[in-house]
């Protein structure tokens, strides 16, 4: 990467904004954004599109640069394209992390770990997901707590302001949308054995495995996976009668 050469191309584009400066520059400035993109690597998001992002924001700068301000090019773009990388990958961050964001992933990384499991006869490790999934580590961890922060923290019992909480219960699951908290929730419990209490409690609040209930329960991961749907189908149907 040439400095020199980089601020050459963009001075001669700030004094004739020709389509042939304008490449010039751009070419000569190419590798800038490639290290900057390579900075923010390994955060869920292909390196291609941080350099696309970084790019646009070369093209920007190079239209808005004022060599009487007496700065380097170099100076004047890197925040800018710096910034926009950021900017880009907060941004793609809340949409990943919206409910519809979020159950989409959520519901990948389910199908990913039932196979998984089923080929290796255990549960994967988190490395094993990201390489089926051909995500980065990251992105597995992410998607995990936030859905961790999303499903219930206790099932029936009520927290500190003496209400139920109900937030997104059984976020692995397609078929299965997420209530507001409300008190329909208890009454809706009623109709679960203990058996099916238990099964939710270990596994949304106690964030168990299912094969980790599957061996408290002397079942199959498989068993327990269909049990687990069968009681939040039966909660949803509930509920939707209050």
């Amino acid at each position: 990467m040439n400095a020199d050469l980089i601020h050459d191309t963009a001075m001669a584009y700030a004094l004739d904004n020709s389509p042939e400066n304008m490449e010039a520059a751009v070419e000569a400035a190419l590798p800038l954004t490639q290290v900057i993109a390579a900075r923010f690597a390994g955060r869920g998001i292909e390196v291609e599109d941080l350099r696309q992002v970084a790019a646009m924001a070369l093209v920007e700068a190079l239209q808005r640069f004022d060599p009487k301000r007496g700065l380097r090019f170099t100076t004047f773009v890197t925040p800018t394209m710096t910034g926009k990388v950021r900017n880009y990958i907060r941004d793609k961050a809340q949409i990943l992390r919206s409910p519809r964001g979020l159950r989409e992933q959520g519901i990948k990384m389910d199908r990913a770990n039932e196979e998984l499991t089923r080929n290796l006869h255990r549960e994967p490790s988190i490395q094993e997901l990201a390489n089926h999934l051909d995500w980065s580590v990251d992105q597995v961890l992410d998607v995990q707590r936030m859905r961790q922060k999303t499903t219930v923290t206790s099932l029936d019992m009520p927290s500190e302001d003496g209400t139920f909480a109900y937030d997104k219960v059984g976020a692995d699951d397609s078929q299965f949308e997420g209530f507001e908290m409300h008190e329909d929730l208890k009454k809706a419990m009623r109709i679960l054995n203990d058996q099916e209490k238990s099964l939710l409690k270990m596994r949304y609040r106690d964030n168990m495995t299912q094969s980790e209930i599957a061996n408290v329960f002397g079942m199959t991961q498989m068993q327990v996976s269909r049990m687990q749907r069968r009681v939040l189908s039966s909660l949803k149907q509930e509920m939707l009668r209050y």
